[in-house]
């Protein structure tokens, strides 16, 4: 079981990498509840979960018209296994699928201006492929990519006067981390991200919001009596379309039974 509380704070917004004159602020807290199995899937180890959250978008600055929403969101399913596992060299091949069903809250208006919805209103899916290693002594490395899809949101304002279906091309990702062994109890490391693609578009207008996103994160990870104890801190370093995230927390617990 794997409980999080998360806090992201967004400013800035940026159109074609230009940042815009609007004060924008968009704050996002949210608290998500985690339950998974780990189990053999023929002579391949294998792990499966669901999770869910609740979150509370509050905007601000320019944005501050817009009222702040709570609410449930997505259903999210995954599924991995690890095709190659050398324990005694430490290193490791993974893939997994996940699955994000639209159970989450959801209102049409609050996509007017800003989507403060918990829910997306739509179907979505990603494949991914990782592999890790022990590089030398206390050092390992990770590097993983993956494809995300999206269904269509049939009932979607932003910035139009009626509703209009919302489509996304796909995002590509990648990731790649280093992290350092202090003892057996505690773990130093830090992280990369690029993400790409994702163009939207609402009814038959033209493909727009192309992602090009980089940030990079960074962690500690404690080992304690009742479980592991995470704490994460990280942003975006630069981004061409959408409000750049300054800052997200996030402390995370997860025991095993």
């Amino acid at each position: 079981m794997q409980l999080t509380y998360s806090s992201s704070e967004r400013g800035d917004l940026y159109r074609e990498g230009k940042r815009q004159a609007s004060d924008t602020r968009l704050d996002v807290d949210q608290i998500t509840l985690r339950i998974g199995h780990a189990f053999q899937w023929g002579r391949r180890p294998a792990y499966v979960y669901a999770q869910v959250a609740r979150s509370r978008v509050d905007p601000g600055g320019s944005l501050q018209a817009v009222d702040a929403n709570t609410g449930i969101g997505d259903l999210g399913l995954m599924l991995a296994t690890w095709p190659y596992v050398n324990r005694e060299a430490e290193r490791y091949a993974g893939v997994a699928a996940y699955l994000s069903l639209p159970t989450g809250s959801y209102d049409p208006l609050k996509t007017v201006g800003v989507n403060t919805n918990a829910g997306q209103n739509r179907f979505a899916g990603a494949l991914q492929a990782g592999y890790g290693q022990r590089l030398r002594g206390p050092l390992a490395w990770m590097i993983a990519g993956d494809v995300a899809w999206f269904g269509d949101n049939g009932a979607y304002f932003g910035p139009n006067p009626t509703e209009e279906t919302l489509s996304q091309r796909p995002i590509v990702s990648t990731q790649t981390a280093l992290t350092y062994s202090v003892n057996h109890w505690a773990s130093l490391g830090l992280s990369y991200f690029y993400n790409t693609g994702g163009e939207t578009r609402l009814g038959q207008s033209g493909w727009d919001n192309r992602i090009n996103l980089h940030r990079y994160g960074a962690n500690a990870q404690v080992r304690l009596p009742f479980g592991r104890l995470t704490i994460e801190y990280g942003g975006d370093i630069t981004t061409d379309s959408g409000l750049l995230e300054e800052a997200r927390w996030a402390v995370r617990l997860t025991s095993i039974f």
